[in-house]
């Protein structure tokens, strides 16, 4: 099964997480950094089996449009 990694860049540092879907790894980021969330700049979606896939976006556009499972 691919892995999802995503780069969360915020101002001096990044968080890199991996999860089988987007909505679960936006999950662990606000579970474990959710006052970072105001923070995040850019976000960076990449997929571990497919060298060639990579999504850059700005934090909004990333929670509003692929962190949303239900939408």
């Amino acid at each position: 099964m691919a892995m999802y990694l995503i780069t969360y860049k915020l101002p001096g540092r990044e968080k890199l997480l991996m999860g089988p879907t987007i909505p679960e790894v936006h999950k662990l980021f606000i579970k474990d950094f959710a006052e970072a969330a105001g923070e995040v700049k850019k976000v960076i979606i990449r997929k571990d089996l497919d060298p060639g896939f990579e999504i850059k976006t700005n934090y909004e556009t990333y929670r509003d449009l692929f962190a949303k499972p239900n939408i």
